[in-house]
């Protein structure tokens, strides 16, 4: 028998960031990495839900590392019986439970991207907002984040390819870009329409009475795209099954290390790449799909 190892399990997002329009005369004056750092670099507490408080507990930032590492905390009751000898009585006492947090908020072609522990206080997309929305309630922001799990595409292509790549319709739901040079028309496209309307995010709903093509090239950008977690896409197909990429959210996996503070700090940054699924080992939820390659062409 195998000796089974704990694990820490991670659900990746990727920010997307929008210049605010009418900055406030306090509004930071920087560049949108420079803006996380700032906003993520002093613990705070937020209302999370009603009658819950949630706080952001920065850790000390390494000189040569790029990356943000944090803990969201809450606090809870814990029941738990009294010893023997005192005659085990349940009692109530309180206790910390907290989910680690890394960022890289550097702007490339992989970055602004962030791993947030599982189901520890709470769903990753769930406590991610509540970190999300105090942070666009600053008067002094001079962008509004925003944030979309990542996903893996050859979920979508094997949908389609259950369905002979013939869909009933398909939507994306895209976030206007701000961080890379445009690639393609769709990114131009998104691009020109953010800047001509003010819009932060396009919805293109595709649908035909003869089905949607996936083979072509307008649907292969637009789920490159949408990839990077910069939108969703929700299609159906002829007969009826729903595909979502909401419910097929990348994952990473590391072996759980404890200790203090610098030492997780220390581990965390040096498997900072497979905790951003940077590594083979990241691995998409809900699906059971293998690492191989998917043929969608």
């Amino acid at each position: 028998m195998g000796v089974i190892v704990a694990a820490r399990k991670f659900t990746l997002f990727h920010l997307s960031l929008i210049q605010v329009q009418q900055i406030d005369i306090e509004a930071f004056d920087g560049t949108r990495e420079a803006w996380i750092r700032r906003a993520l670099s002093e613990s705070f507490s937020f209302d999370y839900r009603a009658g819950v408080v949630m706080h952001w507990v920065a850790m000390p930032k390494y000189d040569d590392d790029e990356c943000i590492y944090g803990i969201l905390e809450i606090k809870r009751p814990h029941e738990k019986h009294q010893p023997p000898h005192l005659g085990g009585a349940e009692i109530i006492t309180e206790e910390w439970q907290g989910a680690y947090v890394i960022i890289d908020p550097t702007t490339h072609e992989d970055g602004q991207k962030v791993a947030v522990e599982n189901d520890i206080v709470g769903k990753p997309g769930a406590i991610l907002k509540g970190l999300i929305d105090a942070i666009n309630t600053r008067v002094d922001k001079n962008y509004i984040i925003e944030f979309e799990p990542i996903f893996d595409s050859r979920t979508f292509w094997r949908f389609s390819k259950d369905h002979d790549n013939i869909l009933k319709s398909i939507t994306f739901d895209f976030v206007v870009p701000n961080m890379w040079g445009a690639k393609n028309g769709l990114e131009e496209d998104l691009k020109e329409t953010g800047k001509q309307t003010g819009a932060d995010r396009v919805k293109v709903n595709l649908r035909g009475k003869q089905g949607i093509n996936t083979k072509s090239q307008k649907v292969k950008d637009g789920v490159a795209y949408t990839e990077r977690g910069a939108g969703t896409i929700e299609a159906r197909a002829p007969d009826g099954t729903l595909y979502s990429s909401k419910s097929k959210v990348k994952t990473s996996e590391v072996p759980k290390v404890e200790g203090d503070r610098a030492t997780v700090r220390d581990y965390f940054k040096s498997v900072k790449n497979r905790i951003l699924g940077r590594e083979k080992s990241s691995r998409t939820s809900k699906s059971g799909d293998t690492d191989s390659e998917l043929d969608n062409n």
